[in-house]
């Protein structure tokens, strides 16, 4: 009798802790999921990032040269940024600065949005470091012809939030974890960190699932202007079932008690196979976010050097067939 009982206790133990954790994995997922639709309420903030590309041609090519040439720049280096977003104006400013691989010597690109136009400078295009190109945004979001529009721009925080579950909702909450100790931001507050992980137990299965999501995926852009619909269509046909992620690979962020994203770590490595070659990507990524929602104002004054980047984008326009 006593057998049993131990027996029956022992599978009660087991079903509890698997039910258990079952349940907080859940909740895991689900708070990694509410921290992504929060980011929608951000409406300005400060942050500060870096990453380390290894792109490969498949990837960011062009048929035209100048533009290949200015891909070439990004495609393997390593670019940090720290900058300033508000929404309502909308009110951008940022510093880019790119060491190719192999390089000691990074070039910096300072980019500003205000009233309505994009100012940048970049050393391989502009002759001096005050001299800026300006785009207009608002005679391109009129004409809609272009991607870069004043609602593209404005609608980023909702796109990254689309696109962030859609990718994340295939992938099964087991594979969701929490740190047990909670993590300090730079302004000495805590906040919980939250992983997904890809690794040789569920690359199969995560692929599946993201081959699931691609053409909502893709759709998504396009909705959003990002994709033109003869992209769209050409991605869907040649590079749709081409993309693989590959272990190991991993998303971590941290989470304040308000449940906005304030630290977040991209470590991705994928292929991609055109032309029926596979080739391989590695993509690390940090940012950070603070003062959101305090309308922090920008520090870059409008450039009294500017010319029109109208006639550049003739140049960078792909080449007729």
């Amino acid at each position: 009798m006593s057998k049993k009982w131990i027996t029956l206790t022992a599978v009660t133990a087991i079903s509890l802790i698997s039910l258990t954790a079952c349940t907080d994995n859940t909740k895991v997922k689900e708070a990694l999921e509410q921290s992504l639709s929060k980011q929608k309420e951000m409406t300005s903030y400060t942050f500060e990032g870096g990453t380390t590309l290894s792109i490969s041609d498949g990837l960011m090519k062009s048929s035209n040269p100048l533009t290949n040439g200015l891909l070439s720049l990004f495609k393997e280096s390593t670019i940090d940024w720290k900058g300033i977003s508000n929404l309502e104006p909308l009110q951008f400013q940022t510093d880019l600065k790119i060491t190719p691989k192999g390089s000691t010597s990074p070039f910096e690109i300072p980019i500003l949005i205000k009233d309505s136009k994009l100012y940048f400078n970049m050393p391989a295009l502009n002759k001096t470091a005050d001299e800026f190109y300006a785009i207009d945004m608002q005679q391109i979001s009129q004409a809609g012809k272009s991607p870069l529009s004043l609602d593209t721009l404005k609608n980023t925080s909702q796109l990254s939030t689309t696109l962030g579950n859609l990718v994340f909702s295939g992938i099964d909450a087991k594979w969701y974890k929490e740190a047990k100790e909670p993590v300090k931001l730079k302004d000495g507050s805590s906040a919980k960190s939250i992983s997904v992980e890809l690794t040789s137990k569920n690359e199969k299965e995560v692929n599946t699932a993201l081959q699931a999501k691609l053409p909502e995926f893709i759709g998504t852009l396009q909705n959003n202007g990002l994709l033109t619909a003869a992209q769209a269509d050409e991605f869907k046909k040649t590079q749709l079932n081409g993309i693989q992620l590959k272990a190991p690979s991993k998303l971590v962020v941290a989470i304040d008690d308000k449940g906005f994203i304030r630290d977040q770590t991209v470590d991705i490595t994928f292929s991609l196979t055109t032309d029926g070659k596979a080739q391989d990507n590695h993509i690390v990524l940090h940012q950070t976010y603070d003062a959101i929602n305090q309308a922090s104002p920008l520090t870059r004054e409008v450039p009294k050097n500017v010319k029109n980047f109208n006639e550049i984008l003739k140049l960078i326009a792909p080449a007729k067939k």
